[in-house]
């Protein structure tokens, strides 16, 4: 009789283990690529997205896996959203809620955080749980969380770098805005002929190649489609030299934006797009023809949304959000909404489109639940804020209710549900709005429902007054 009663037991205990930690122990464990497009706007893609620019790679990884149409940028611009993503944790939490500089030795994460403070642990990136956890790991692109010696990659888990720094440099000369060459291999400069874009997957299949006989870990950050507007074909215009400077926001020979003039720059936009398009597509290519594609999930986003316009009237037109208000550095659906798809053939059901509200944050603990890694001590300096969305991939399920935050120096919103509510300069007094009847966030509805306002504006005072007090 105590015999059965332990098969029971043990059977009941075989039942309730996540799927995929059964999978992680007794399969090789899967390899990880996140691909993260720079300044990609909700409507700039083409298919689902509907924006003008062909992107027949992105839609084939859409219709083998999972399109999202509620996924959200942590940040509204590029460092904050960074941060969170390799954290799992709010970039309030690690120091970080504004773009960093692009000055030459900027601290950045590494110092403002970990190896120069005492006052906080150094955070613990995606790169660091899946190298313990015994994966190769590297860092091919846009950094932008420190330029510091201390903030590079490589001491944060990634066993090679190779890449930019700051926040935006040449596509062709490699030269940041401040007229510094900006492309490192690990602590090193080391320049790098041809486009950028091309340059990174070109690493990271190379990266592949070395380590396919491992479990690896790739995180492709691209510059595409971050200002200098250039396309693949602008290797004959003008490029950024090195001691000079590029940070003039009008249209000319030294401007941070690029050689183009205004009228052409949606045009060259959409050029860059199908660049990045194309070389998606020569990625899983070369996972198919290795036969590492059915073991190897790849999620691709963007790390904020796009610009509208540039400078007012300067710039009057660059991209798309599609229906949704605001842009770029926005707290308005299209700050923030942006792309996103999972691919995993054989895990992720195809042609699936979910609904489900979804962070940057929210990717770590999707990894470490994939590969059967315990999650942080909740407790502790590296306690997670993301959740993760494993049974929305594999299962279709959906996500438990929560509440969600984001916040800039000039604004700072909240969502729970469809409810969303937002302050910013304007808008002291806050507005609310549903985005279940409301995508576009044209009606304010706060005095129709006085209490869901009140609700959440307490909840996102609690939230501020807990990410400005960690300790």
């Amino acid at each position: 009789m105590k015999k059965i009663q332990i098969y029971i037991l043990i059977f009941i205990l075989y039942l309730n283990l996540p799927v995929f930690s059964i999978y992680a122990q007794n399969s090789a464990l899967p390899n990880i690529i996140i691909i993260l497009a720079d300044d990609i706007g909700y409507g700039d893609l083409g298919g689902y997205y509907g924006g003008e620019a062909d992107t027949p790679n992105l839609n084939r990884l859409a219709e083998k896996g999972m399109l999202f149409t509620d996924f959200h940028s942590n940040g509204a611009m590029c460092s904050p959203t960074r941060a969170a993503l390799l954290t799992g944790r709010y970039q309030q939490r690690v120091g970080i809620e504004d773009p960093l500089p692009g000055h030459w030795q900027e601290p950045g994460i590494g110092s403002v955080i970990g190896i120069s403070s005492n006052s906080h642990a150094k955070p613990k990136t995606i790169a660091d749980h899946l190298k313990s956890a015994g994966y190769a790991t590297a860092f091919f692109g846009k950094w932008h969380l420190g330029n510091h010696p201390n903030a590079n990659p490589i001491n944060f888990g990634f066993d090679e770098f190779r890449g930019l720094t700051s926040g935006c440099g040449d596509y062709f000369s490699k030269i940041d805005r401040y007229g510094y060459q900006d492309w490192w291999h690990n602590d090193q400069l080391t320049f790098q002929k041809g486009y950028t874009t091309d340059v990174i997957t070109s690493n990271g299949i190379d990266f592949i190649k070395k380590n396919k006989k491992q479990p690896f870990f790739l995180y492709l950050a691209h510059l595409g489609v971050h200002f200098p507007w250039q396309s693949p074909a602008d290797s004959n215009l003008q490029t950024r030299i090195k001691g000079e400077d590029f940070t003039s926001n009008k249209p000319g020979s030294h401007s941070k934006l690029g050689p183009h003039q205004p009228k052409d720059v949606p045009e060259i936009l959409k050029e860059m797009i199908q660049s990045l398009d194309r070389n998606v597509g020569l990625l899983v290519e070369f996972l198919e023809a290795e036969g590492l594609d059915k073991n190897t999930l790849v999620f691709f986003t963007s790390d904020n949304g796009q610009y509208l316009d540039y400078d007012g009237s300067t710039w009057p037109k660059v991209g798309s959000n599609g229906v949704l208000r605001g842009e770029k550095g926005d707290l308005y659906e299209g700050g923030h909404r942006v792309p996103a798809i999972a691919y995993w053939p054989g895990k992720i059901p195809e042609n699936i489109i979910s609904n489900e509200t979804l962070m940057s944050m929210d990717i770590l603990p999707t990894l470490l639940e994939i590969i059967g890694s315990p999650m942080p001590n909740q407790n502790g300096n590296h306690a997670l804020d993301g959740s993760s969305f494993l049974n929305v991939i594999t299962q279709k399920k959906e996500m438990p209710e929560r509440t969600v935050f984001w916040k800039t120096p000039e604004a700072k919103a909240a969502r729970k549900g469809s409810w969303k509510i937002l302050f910013d300069e304007k808008n002291k007094e806050g507005l609310l709005f549903d985005l279940s009847t409301d995508i576009s966030e044209m009606k304010n509805v706060k005095f129709s429902y006085p209490e869901t306002f009140e609700n959440l504006t307490r909840s996102l005072k609690i939230w501020e007054n807990e990410v400005s007090n960690p300790n």
